[in-house]
């Protein structure tokens, strides 16, 4: 296997706010005396629907510190500020849940109600509050997108396409619903689709760095490297902090065969002042990625203790250390990295989050379907892998790798199993999606497993 790029670099799905200030069917729009409040709020939403998630933040600061009697701007500020001071967060979420409420719009005490709700561990009463302010007003394009956002992470995609449309007809200026669409499209591999949503995107908000990574994104996983490549560069041009293209780039560059060029991609992003976590996570990819790509499987195994391994929100290294340990039959190891993402799992499941859900257990069959390939159990392992297939997604370029080298890995399974004609069925449905990658699986003889045919 020269290369092991099949698995999410970052989740790229970004939720973001609203951007337009748009009355509700009475009243005013946000409750606050201080016109540099609400300027700066208004400022803050605007950066959020570009996924400028630092300037939103230093705009919710301002809008606070113009008037720390806003509640929704208070509330926003505790989240800002949790990152530093969580005591004093938790403080300030407090004081905006103990407000009176009855004199701030029917919208603001739904985000406070609604936040109270996810704080005390009350889910079901938050989708309570959600579907009961929808049905009072469907217009409000600030809870429509919830809506339809909320929905998603459901995984009812039907549903969430339609309330997203809905937003564009309503409020044309709410521009993130394209995005969404596209992504939504890209899960359900309507690629064509999903490159007119991300190019109308482009085409409404030219000077927004996000469209040009979402279509970048799309040009990696159908292969199209050169304009991924030239999509990412521009985003980086437009606004040279965002760091989801940084990744994305190292990605393509990965997927091209070009190591050199990923390594310098790191590189490039460090120097631009890339986060430390953002750059952990980046690095961490690019060093197993490499190790990968020279099928060091005792090196990595050497590593199965890292830091990178042990992220739970960085499974890239866990899966490759998984293949590690099975390539060379450490299965004491192949059942710590299971059990370690079967404990994450249960808790998103207990959280709804049918999204993330389905993209973990599609991991942990891929990983069960991998160890028992090599373990000889090629039965075993169609099942797993096939119901790795089912639960994965093209939802983002680096999910959309990992369902594509798990149907390699189910392809070079059937053709163990002797059943040639439906692995080369699969791999003919992989080619139309990406022709790069069954081209790799041809020359490196059909095998990115390490599986005798029979």
């Amino acid at each position: 296997m020269k290369r092991g790029v099949w698995l999410v670099i970052a989740a790229l799905v970004v939720v973001a706010a609203g951007v337009t200030l748009v009355a509700l069917p009475r009243g005013p729009e946000w409750t606050t005396t201080s016109p540099e409040a609400l300027r700066e709020y208004q400022a803050a939403v605007e950066a959020q629907q570009k996924l400028y998630n630092s300037e939103a933040a230093e705009h919710i600061t301002k809008a606070y510190e113009a008037d720390p009697n806003f509640l929704v701007a208070k509330l926003d500020y505790a989240n800002v500020l949790g990152r530093t001071d969580k005591e004093r967060a938790d403080e300030l979420r407090q004081e905006v849940f103990d407000a009176d409420l009855s004199k701030v719009t029917p919208r603001e005490q739904f985000f406070i109600e609604y936040a109270k709700a996810y704080r005390e561990k009350r889910p079901e009463d938050a989708a309570a509050l959600l579907d009961d302010y929808f049905a009072r007003y469907p217009d409000d394009p600030y809870i429509l997108y919830r809506k339809a956002t909320w929905t998603w992470s459901r995984g009812d995609l039907e549903e969430a396409e339609r309330l997203y449309q809905k937003l564009i007809e309503i409020r044309p200026n709410w521009v993130i619903s394209y995005n969404q669409l596209g992504y939504i499209a890209m899960m359900q591999g309507r690629f064509a689709e999903a490159e007119e949503y991300f190019k109308s995107y482009r085409f409404i908000a030219p000077d927004q760095a996000n469209p040009h990574d979402s279509l970048g994104e799309l040009f990696i996983t159908l292969g199209r490297y050169d304009e991924a490549e030239e999509s990412l560069e521009k985003a980086i041009e437009i606004k040279p902090d965002f760091w989801h293209s940084y990744e994305h780039l190292a990605l393509a560059k990965a997927c091209s065969g070009d190591q050199a060029g990923m390594r310098e991609e790191v590189e490039r992003a460090k120097a631009a002042g890339m986060p430390e976590e953002w750059l952990t996570r980046v690095e961490c990819f690019a060093d197993y990625e490499e190790m990968a790509g020279r099928e060091a499987w005792q090196e990595i195994l050497d590593h199965a203790d890292s830091d990178c391994v042990k992220n739970v929100n960085n499974e890239y290294p866990s899966v490759i250390t998984h293949l590690a340990a099975s390539r060379l039959g450490d299965w004491e190891t192949t059942q710590e990295i299971e059990e370690r993402i079967a404990e994450v799992l249960e808790k998103y499941r207990e959280s709804g989050a049918e999204k993330d859900t389905m993209l973990l257990e599609g991991t942990l069959n891929h990983m069960k379907g991998v160890r028992l390939a090599l373990q000889g159990d090629l039965a075993g392992a169609e099942e797993r892998l096939r119901a790795a297939d089912m639960g994965l997604t093209y939802m983002a370029a680096g999910s959309a790798w990992f369902k594509l080298y798990n149907r390699m890995f189910l392809s070079e399974t059937l053709l163990a199993e002797g059943e040639d004609a439906e692995a080369h069925q699969l791999l003919s449905q992989v080619r139309s999606v990406n022709p790069m990658i069954v081209a790799e699986f041809e020359d490196s003889g059909f095998n990115f497993l390490g599986l005798k045919r029979s």
